[in-house]
């Protein structure tokens, strides 16, 4: 009996340890995991989520077409996330294999994202899900997460976003050799800066001490 004190309570002691090592999400405490309680953010304030779109322009091959990125705030779940959206993909996509980017099989980060502006360039590699839509539309639509614990790449390109005058390249290979790549150009402008950081607010403040 008392063995399997002893280890319940070795147990119990790692776990509060790991509770502890962190990190957590930008503007979580661990008092906030431990209670439930919503978590604060520096300035006294609690986290929203929010989102915003950019407009943008698809290339696959000789053709252009227009984009859309959504870039998603939900500071007590997801976090960071950045939505690709191409309408009537599958008209001009027959040289992509846009199946094999669809559910968790996938796991390669086939997925470039270059962020551009005066302050530098910055560049992260990440693997998407595709998911295609049914409706008319036939629409493809192609998603990045942040990390939940650790450095989050997203960060670093959200923040640049939401400087005006930032140019954003997202690069997509097929996970299919010898398959054209999807190419897909972004631009920030004044009011995009602006909006992007009343969406992302929550998740790009520094976590509280």
């Amino acid at each position: 009996m008392r063995l399997r004190i002893g280890v319940a309570l070795a147990i119990l002691v790692i776990a509060v340890a790991v509770l502890a090592a962190g990190p957590w999400p930008h503007g979580f405490r661990l008092s906030d995991i431990l209670t439930g309680g919503t978590p604060v953010l520096p300035d006294g304030s609690r986290p929203v989520p929010g989102s915003t779109d950019l407009a943008g322009n698809a290339t696959l091959g000789a053709g252009q077409h227009p984009a859309t990125l959504r870039l998603a705030c939900d500071p007590a779940g997801a976090g960071l996330s950045a939505v690709l959206t191409v309408p009537r993909f599958a008209d001009f996509a027959a040289g992509f294999d846009v199946a094999g980017l669809q559910g968790g099989g996938n796991a390669a980060p086939l997925t470039s994202i270059l962020v551009s502006n005066p302050a530098g360039v910055r560049s992260v590699r990440m693997a998407a899900q595709g998911a295609e839509a049914r409706d008319p539309d036939k629409s493809i639509s192609l998603t990045v997460a942040g990390a939940r614990r650790g450095e989050d790449p997203l960060r670093g390109v959200a923040l640049a976003l939401a400087q005006a005058g930032t140019r954003l390249t997202w690069t997509q290979a097929s996970p299919r050799g010898g398959d054209q790549t999807l190419t897909v150009v972004f631009s920030v402008s004044d009011s995009d800066a602006v909006a992007l950081k009343t969406a992302l607010g929550s998740c790009l403040a520094a976590p509280p001490l």
